[in-house]
């Protein structure tokens, strides 16, 4: 019994990933080495910083704005609630058991 089996070369993925992975290497080395200058650790921390507070500041106004514009929407919907309805435990009835449809099929 001859089974026709056919074998394709895996060496440039091998190859791509071991590219890959001597890519990630440097690039921390070279963020490491660019954090060891003096000035720069700082300069980088004051940014993110500032983008920080500023991503936080744009979403407490978003959040207030929403706020807001919920007051009038709230106030011209008003309130809807049911007349002459009891809730009364006592009226509650019992839900009686039946065969689903996929049953009587």
């Amino acid at each position: 019994m001859t089974t026709k089996m056919e074998r394709e070369k895996t060496w440039p993925s091998a190859l791509m990933l071991i590219l890959l992975g001597v890519g990630i290497v440097t690039l921390i080395g070279l963020i490491v080495y660019a954090l060891m200058i003096p000035g720069v650790l700082e300069s980088v921390l004051n940014i993110a910083l500032i983008v920080i507070v500023g991503i936080i500041a744009v979403i407490i106004i978003i959040y207030a704005v929403m706020a807001i514009i919920a007051i009038p929407m709230y106030a011209y919907k008003g309130e809807s609630y049911q007349k002459d309805v009891s809730y009364d435990l006592n009226d509650v009835e019992s839900v009686k058991e039946r065969k689903s449809e996929d049953d009587d099929k």
